[in-house]
């Protein structure tokens, strides 16, 4: 068996210096923060109500949840039971309010 020598590395070409950071900029950025919440935002009330469903229709609902995406290593579905209960109901009241006027 034949040994060699291990490959010779070569030398790095110019290497840039990194530009320097400008701390006056970073600390506006810092101090700047957020904007606030909307005030619509901040005044919806929550209100909490116990739904009964047939266990058929949750096992759809159940199905239909498991078809939408997530995230590639979650085991978990890619909406909540709650989540998806919302969209439905908000859908439900956009076509009731297209179909009897928005004066609802």
């Amino acid at each position: 068996m034949a040994i060699s020598k291990p490959p010779v590395r070569k030398a790095p070409g110019a290497v840039l210096p990194a530009p320097t950071p400008d701390e006056k900029k970073i600390e506006a950025v810092i101090n700047r923060g957020s904007s606030a919440l909307p005030a619509e935002a901040t005044d919806i009330k929550l209100k909490n109500f116990n739904i009964k469903l047939p266990a058929a229709t949750l096992a759809i609902i159940d199905e239909l949840r498991a078809k939408r995406p997530r995230k590639p290593t979650s085991p978990k579905l890619g909406i909540s039971t709650q989540d998806w209960l919302l969209e439905a109901i908000q859908e439900k009241i956009q076509r009731e309010q297209k179909k009897y006027g928005k004066g609802i």
